[in-house]
């Protein structure tokens, strides 16, 4: 069993002592199973762990080594599982990184995994499981441990030094102007834009499609989304942006999977991407695009503002906390929040707009932000009356996001009940975040929108074009998630107003 430092740092970025990340390689061999639990153990416990929990970690590390080996490999193949153990502020990180047989992702979200699955029971004692394909590479498994209590240790002051960021073979001196340009990507060239992914996120990239360079590639093929590459004057890829149809409404799009490499940041990459999906928007005859920007940093919101995307939403609480923007701060431990934002591309049909007493002056105001003037009515009085008894909904499901989005089709006089039970159901099945889309062409929505919010639901905002009839108003509802508002960072004075507008809203709040 080999032990060594699993990145090396210069002299000059010498990391905290306790934080930098261990590798072990373990053989194919059960023999070095145990001793690699007792180092995991010894390491918890230097973390700040208690004894107890030192060994519920090693003897679920064990379970795990054991069954991954006999899953994994012939009994007699010379290979070996590397394991990294990492102190992160929140606790403990370890990633078990093999090239053996692959799991397949299915059977990663699966709840009926034998006792002889390598993924056995992980979920009911660590806190955050993630599973990442890694092409040639083989197969990942990151089981992140948090402390009881964060102040018991000072890691969360020690490891905010991040030994992933950029090398000093990798930075640019920011003084230096990179010039790239912007093009369709080549179908050839899908690897290198996992590639940006990964130098940017590491595997923590809460869209697990963009570390497969196949489907990458086939889902240019079919037209389902179009990828954009920035591309440096040494022909090396910089960076990656897409344009996705919007599922409830293609007569818009999202500009997302923006990633620029840590070495290319600030040297323009990110605005030519976009500037090149909004002219291919245009072309393609889209009323209007939008973006989701991260919270924990407002450098793609500013480059969304001056290309003329306006604040409209905020989805609290949207992010992986296992999410890792190297270089650019945020708080970890925390699920970080996305602030969207729209621009029109052309004037959209007139519809009206019913919206709810409560938020009518908020919503106005987004549209005025919009440069839009809605026809905003009041809805008659029958309109909490539905004429159907069946309410319909449509559910959809992001396991990436752990985010359910929940659309009404139609109101039924069971609509409120009907959306009870769902969201009870949702929350049992442990969803982080639950999303609720209303037509706001719909007079009903004006009457039913306060009854949802009795049931724990809450503002987020307002998505233009968002559903085939017209403006979809946003409600979202958190499960027992804490948001830290504190640590949302906004570009515009609008989003500020949003954010805080959004914590007014917020039942857990009052």
């Amino acid at each position: 069993m080999n032990t060594r430092r699993s990145l090396p740092v210069t002299p000059e970025e010498t990391a905290p002592s306790g934080c930098a990340p261990s590798t072990l390689f373990i053989p194919n061999d059960p023999f070095y199973i145990e001793p690699a639990c007792r180092y995991v153990a010894a390491v918890a416990s230097q973390i700040g762990f208690d004894a107890h929990q030192a060994q519920n970690i090693a003897a679920s590390l064990h379970r795990t080594l054991t069954t991954l080996l006999r899953y994994s490999f012939e009994p007699n193949e010379r290979t070996s599982v590397e394991l990294v153990s990492e102190r992160i502020p929140a606790g403990l990180r370890l990633s078990l990184r093999d090239q053996g047989l692959p799991l397949s992702p299915a059977d990663f979200g699966s709840g009926d995994a034998g006792a002889d699955h390598p993924l056995y029971g992980l979920k009911a004692y660590f806190d955050e499981v993630r599973f990442h394909n890694r092409g040639r590479e083989g197969k990942e498994i990151v089981l992140t441990k948090h402390l009881p209590d964060p102040s018991i240790t000072d890691g969360a002051v020690d490891c905010a030094w991040d030994s992933r960021e950029v090398s000093d073979s990798e930075r640019t001196d920011p003084h230096a102007e990179i010039h790239c340009t912007v093009r369709r990507l080549n179908p050839s060239e899908a690897h290198e834009v996992s590639k940006a992914v990964y130098k940017a996120y590491g595997y923590s990239y809460p869209h697990d499609y963009v570390y497969y360079p196949e489907k990458i590639a086939e889902l240019n093929r079919r037209g389902d989304i179009f990828s954009a590459v920035a591309v440096a004057e040494n022909h090396e890829i910089a960076g990656h942006c897409s344009l996705k149809r919007w599922e409830d409404n293609p007569r818009i799009a999202e500009i997302a999977q923006g990633v620029v490499k840590p070495r290319f940041r600030s040297q323009g990459c990110f605005a030519r991407l976009t500037e090149y999906l909004i002219d291919a928007a245009r072309g393609q005859g889209l009323t209007g695009i939008f973006g989701e920007a991260v919270t924990t940093h407002p450098y793609s919101q500013k480059t969304a503002l001056q290309f003329g995307l306006r604040d409209c939403a905020l989805f609290l609480g949207l992010i992986p906390a296992t999410a890792d923007f190297k270089g650019l701060g945020g708080r970890p431990g925390d699920r970080g929040s996305m602030l969207v934002q729209f621009r029109y591309l052309k004037t959209p049909a007139s519809t009206p707009v019913y919206s709810p007493l409560s938020h009518r002056t908020m919503i106005a105001e987004i549209f005025a932000i919009l440069e839009h003037a809605p026809d905003l009515r009041t809805p008659p009085p029958e309109a909490g009356r539905p004429a159907a008894a069946q309410a319909a909904v449509t559910v959809k499901l992001s396991r990436s996001l752990n985010l359910a989005r929940i659309r009404i089709d139609r109101y039924g006089r069971n609509v409120v009940e009907l959306l009870r039970e769902q969201t009870r159901a949702l929350c049992r099945q442990k969803w982080d975040a639950i999303h609720l889309l209303l037509d706001l062409s719909d007079p009903a929505t004006a009457h039913f929108a306060n009854r949802f919010e009795e049931l724990g639901f809450f503002f987020a905002g307002v998505l233009p074009c968002g559903l085939p009839a017209g403006d979809a108003l946003i409600l979202q509802h958190l499960n027992q998630l804490a948001v830290p508002y504190e640590s949302i960072q906004t570009e515009s004075e609008f989003a500020g107003r949003l954010a805080a507008y959004v914590r007014q809203c917020d039942p857990s709040r009052a």
